[in-house]
């Protein structure tokens, strides 16, 4: 049985499904530069949580990593110069 919750933080996505009934697993996905790829597993949970709130909150603070280290290389990119008018 799957049952599906979903939120989004930009390119990435999390979802919680239910692997066996009352064990749920969470999967973070990113949409792939081909179109005909769909998504990408990025990072899934190493084991099943008991509920799908428990899923949730792991796979949300995941979903919160993977948003600040992003943030984090950005932010060490060098500044591009304005262009001339």
């Amino acid at each position: 049985m799957t049952a599906r919750s979903q939120i989004s933080s930009g390119a990435l996505n999390l979802r919680v499904e239910e692997s066996s009934p009352g064990l749920f697993c969470w999967i973070v996905t990113q949409l792939s530069a081909q179109e005909q790829a769909g998504e990408v597993c990025i990072d899934v949970s190493d084991h099943p949580y008991p509920s799908r709130e428990a899923a949730m909150s792991v796979g949300t603070a995941c979903l919160k990593a993977y948003r600040s280290a992003a943030e984090s290389l950005l932010s060490m990119l060098p500044s591009r110069p304005a262009a001339p008018f």
